[in-house]
């Protein structure tokens, strides 16, 4: 580790003894920073992890946490995570140690680590800290502060060609990666941030005053459109629409609209080849419906247990048939995603917490709150992108879905008393 990680852990060391608040979003602001990778004392590491570590034992220590904390599923005051909750992040944790033991290995124990482990210990911290208007606003500040240097980051490329590779440059198409090595590493952290201020703005009762959200919003459309993510794209439009018409005042006409949606779906569907055959010319989504045709044959065989943890590339090696076409580290489809890494199991429970999800969205519609619709259109489109993506693994993008979690839950709870 040199001196410039040294001064930053530093610095987060005094942030969090000054406001455990603000070590929260300092983690935040540097969600990246699982890219400055290190040994220490011969096992691997990366910065984003000591931070969670560190923040995770402060809390811990700090007032004698560990002497109050329990993990009974027995109804506690002092203990804010409701029983079903605990129930399905318990069986979260067993699907995932599972899941780990299917094809263990010590890189796979490495991911376990990272996907799992830390962000529920982020999870905990968040929802016994956040509590009142000021602590909300630390976060979003800190959604800014993410947002805006990983625009300036993404600019700087731009006009620099700093951190390109060939392969997203020209003579190819130029695609922007940010501080990452591919375009979708970018765009999938940006697209919820970027339908969460877009929705902070557009249901503002004083838009004038918070124009910054419109602006970040665009910044955050722009870095969809330049790192030419079409998943990314789609999925904010469509939470915009959506939100649109949505609201009160045109809703029947909203609805009306969807099911004429829905139904020109349902007649395009019969023209669409899910198992096309493949050539150079061959679109995205050709490749995508081929990749998830290979993987339901993977499931077939692995229909219990799924693949384990981080072996799904090689696990797929069998199964595949073009032989010019690269086989991803995950099958690009939210739900594939979940059941080749975490097997039936694990499936279930995540479809349970999306569940779970929308029955609190629900609540703060009910109570009216003002970030109903900025998280709404967050998880929205997180949920869009990830039908074609990986919206989950991977270090950033594992402790942002834990983050928004943590955040709906809390809005959810506090209802009427969460404003910005």
């Amino acid at each position: 580790m040199n001196l410039f990680f040294v001064l930053i852990f530093i610095a987060f060391i005094f942030t969090c003894r000054h406001k455990l608040t603000w070590g929260l979003g300092f983690v935040i602001v540097l969600l990246p920073s699982y890219l400055w990778r290190f040994d220490i004392l011969g096992l691997p590491t990366t910065f984003l992890e000591l931070m969670i570590v560190y923040l995770f034992l402060f809390w811990l220590f700090k007032d004698k946490r560990y002497q109050t904390i329990n993990f009974y599923f027995k109804n506690n005051d002092k203990n804010p995570v409701p029983k079903i909750l605990r129930y399905l992040l318990s069986l979260w944790i067993l699907a995932s140690i599972s899941a780990l033991i299917t094809n263990f290995s010590f890189s796979s124990l490495g991911l376990w680590r990272a996907y799992f482990l830390e962000p529920m210990m982020f999870f905990l911290v968040f929802i016994y800290t956040i509590r009142d208007k000021k602590d909300w606003q630390v976060i979003i500040n800190s959604f800014v502060l993410l947002l805006l240097h990983l625009f300036s980051t993404s600019m700087y490329q731009n006009f620099t060609n700093w951190n390109y590779i060939g392969a997203y440059n020209f003579p190819n198409v130029k695609r922007l990666t940010g501080p990452f090595s591919y375009p979708n590493a970018l765009s999938l952290l940006t697209a919820p941030l970027t339908a969460f201020f877009a929705g902070l703005w557009l249901y503002s009762k004083q838009k004038i005053q918070n124009w910054h959200y419109a602006v970040l919003a665009i910044f955050g459309l722009a870095l969809a459109i330049m790192t030419v993510s079409q998943g990314a794209i789609v999925a904010i439009g469509l939470s915009i629409f959506l939100a649109l018409i949505l609201a009160k005042k045109i809703r029947k006409i909203g609805i009306a609209i969807i099911m004429i949606g829905l139904l020109g779906i349902l007649l395009i569907l019969p023209n669409i080849d899910f198992n096309p055959k493949l050539n150079l010319q061959s679109s995205s989504l050709d490749i995508r419906f081929n990749q998830w045709q290979e993987t339901s044959d993977l499931l077939v065989d692995n229909f219990l247990t799924g693949t384990g943890i981080g072996v799904y590339q090689k696990a797929l090696a069998q199964y595949h048939q073009t032989d010019w076409l690269e086989i991803y580290l995950y099958p690009h489809n939210i739900f594939l995603n979940f059941w080749t890494e975490l097997g039936i199991l694990g499936l279930i429970v995540f479809i349970a917490l999306m569940i779970y999800i929308v029955y609190l969205l629900k609540d703060t519609f009910k109570a009216k709150n003002d970030l109903a619709w900025p998280l709404a259109m967050m998880w929205f489109t997180w949920f869009v992108h990830g039908l074609v993506d990986v919206p989950y693994f991977k270090n950033d993008l594992a402790l942002l879905f834990f983050i928004m979690l943590a955040f709906t839950f809390l809005v959810a709870k506090y209802k009427n008393n969460v404003k910005v």
